[in-house]
């Protein structure tokens, strides 16, 4: 069963983008971890630095913007985004011609180490890091396919909870079903059009595709 997409709406009264990050769906495409593990935020009180690991998307199976493709439609749609500034991103993704997926592997590295009577191995998979924006951070990561041969490149969104409304998640327990909002800035929302752009040749081909509004 598909995952259900993170919400994104404009807020007419702040006039900003908002996002709905659900707190207590540790499978969903967002999902809270402390220290690169998986918590569950109805029994442990949240800390600042908890952070949403969100597998962020653009568009759907019928080609429906979702997620970052949502967050550019209203960023040009309420002129968040000025066409100058459009022009320059879409000059700048169509010059790409070096891809993640094209110029890194997974890489499966032996030692002399042995446990149980088994060797020890490391499998090692190259990550691009890049902060945005205080608290939040953009990662690519290259991957095995889950239904086919080879690798794939996945874009995600790290967001620490010390940046997402209400002020009061901080030191308690989530609620059931609870939710998280989050504004997303300008720049994030570049760096994450950026992050698509390198990771590999088909998601810069779809970046240009919805910078024109196609």
């Amino acid at each position: 069963m598909p995952r259900p997409f993170i919400p994104v709406y404009w807020d007419p009264t702040a006039k900003r983008i908002l996002c709905d990050l659900p707190l207590t769906q540790p499978t969903g495409r967002a999902r809270l971890r402390r220290e690169g593990r998986p918590i569950a935020a109805r029994q442990v009180p949240l800390q600042a630095d908890d952070m949403f690991e969100w597998q962020i998307a653009y568009r759907d199976e019928e080609g429906n913007p979702v997620e970052l493709g949502e967050m550019l439609r209203i960023a040009v749609r309420e002129r968040l985004l000025d066409a100058h500034t459009l022009q320059e991103i879409t000059h700048w993704v169509r010059s790409q011609n070096k891809f993640f997926d094209e110029e890194f592997f997974i890489k499966t590295e032996g030692t002399c180490e042995q446990f149980a009577g088994f060797q020890v191995s490391w499998r090692k998979h190259p990550v691009l890091i890049r902060d945005v924006e205080d608290g939040v951070r953009v990662e690519i990561e290259i991957r095995h396919r889950q239904r086919a041969v080879g690798f794939q490149a996945m874009v995600f969104l790290l967001i620490a909870l010390r940046r997402c409304e209400p002020p009061n998640l901080i030191e308690r327990r989530a609620n059931p079903k609870e939710l998280a909002q989050w504004a997303p800035s300008l720049e994030t929302i570049i760096g994450l059009i950026r992050a698509f752009s390198v990771a590999s040749r088909a998601y810069r081909e779809d970046m240009i595709r919805l910078l024109e509004g196609r």
